[in-house]
């Protein structure tokens, strides 16, 4: 009994300690232009993609899956590229 106990509080602090808050990788939002529409999107970390996804999308023209592919391209391309480009949050054009 002793044993279950002692592996179970150590995998319960395991767990604890490897869990990933999303919200201190928060970057400014960045809009990407689509053939669609422009997506927003929240790029977290600059090393990985799953996390990037669409705050924002034209709910009209694409699904949520498309838009968060949309958002993990970008955060593909940014982190091929090891910048956040500027030209991409421009709308007006």
């Amino acid at each position: 009994m002793k044993k279950t106990t002692l592996v179970l509080s150590v995998t319960a602090l395991v767990v604890a300690g490897c869990s990933v808050d999303k919200a201190e990788y928060l970057s400014e939002p960045v809009l990407v232009k689509t053939p669609k529409g422009i997506v927003t999107c929240q790029l977290y970390r600059d090393d990985r993609v799953l996390w990037d996804e669409a705050v924002a999308f034209p709910q009209s023209r694409m699904t949520l899956a498309e838009a968060d592919e949309v958002c993990q391209e970008e955060g593909r391309r940014v982190r091929e590229e090891g910048r956040r480009p500027a030209d991409t949050d421009d709308t007006t054009g």
